[in-house]
């Protein structure tokens, strides 16, 4: 009977004594954190072409569905930095990012959200763009990184 009593004794020690749970993350505060990461992946890295941030806001194994096109990481990277000759040379791309609608499940999120553009190259008129987005997030030391893209035009 003794070494059931020690036994049980030393099991409730070790479970008083575990540390406790992390608090659960504020729901509103980490949709914002969502949106905020793909906000700034488009206005810090796509609009500029910085393939650094664009890289850099992915994971290793982003996948993008762009009106029935797909891309890989090292492809979506290849055609960012290709934009500029696309154009015939340098350009400005202004997003507006609207109609969220976000949901986090721990380190998982998912958001869909109208993505309208305006790319006006140097030399040309400006060329308007409008997409339904729909983006899956994975949350990787405590950053949001985009993992799949699904990218649908508008019909006009």
């Amino acid at each position: 009977m003794r070494p059931i009593v020690l036994t049980a004794s030393v099991i409730v020690v070790l479970t008083s004594c575990a540390a406790p749970a992390p608090p659960a993350a504020d729901p509103a505060v980490e949709r914002a954190a969502v949106e905020r990461a793909i906000t700034q992946w488009f206005e810090s890295g796509v609009a500029v072409v910085d393939t650094a941030v664009i890289q850099r806001g992915l994971t290793p194994t982003f996948a993008i569905l762009v009106d029935s096109v797909w891309y890989d990481k090292a492809g979506i990277l290849k055609y960012m930095a290709s934009l500029p000759s696309l154009v015939g040379g340098p350009f400005t791309l202004r997003y507006a990012l609207t109609d969220w609608r976000t949901t986090v499940l721990g380190d998982v999120a998912w958001t869909t959200f109208r993505n309208r553009a305006v790319l006006t190259p140097q030399k040309g008129a400006p060329v308007p763009f409008d997409w339904w987005e729909t983006v899956v997030l994975t949350k990787v030391d405590g950053a949001w990184l985009l993992d799949r893209d699904h990218s649908a035009s508008v019909p006009k």
